[in-house]
């Protein structure tokens, strides 16, 4: 029996680091302080978004582009891959996009759909989405 689990368990990790060897490797050549690795990173991120639909690559290249430490700053793409990772059922780049649209972050300000997204997280039971709710109401 514990034989059986063993071997469930590997197979599991190896089917993960098969499905997201693009994202653990990107994490890698980010956390090395190498800046020139960062491209690298940015690519294996844009490849499993594209041909992998992975919420994980999109919210970590909406990161990358959103602090100083990588040396990208672009608002405008860190919001383009928090949608991307929203629409993909990420929920904290959805508050994250709420954000934005309320603030004009990366995007045009867009107080109704901030709301709405804000809303649906509510709806879910996001309780801090609820609070935030209530803040951008008020404007």
């Amino acid at each position: 029996m514990i034989k059986k689990i063993i071997i469930i368990l590997l197979v599991t990790v190896l089917l993960y680091a098969v499905v997201n060897h693009k994202f653990i490797t990107a994490v890698i050549y980010l956390q090395d302080n190498n800046l020139a690795n960062d491209t690298k990173a940015v690519k294996l991120l844009e490849e499993a978004v594209k041909e992998d639909k992975d919420r994980k690559s999109a919210f970590l290249l909406g990161y990358y582009y959103k602090i100083e430490k990588y040396k990208a700053i672009d608002m405008t793409k860190s919001h383009k891959y928090y949608v991307i990772a929203s629409d993909l059922g990420d929920n904290e780049a959805k508050m994250l996009v709420a954000w934005n649209y309320y603030k004009g972050i990366g995007c045009s300000q867009n107080i109704n759909q901030s709301k709405s997204l804000l809303t649906q997280l509510a709806i879910d039971g996001n309780s801090k989405a609820k609070e935030v709710l209530k803040f951008v109401i008020m404007h």
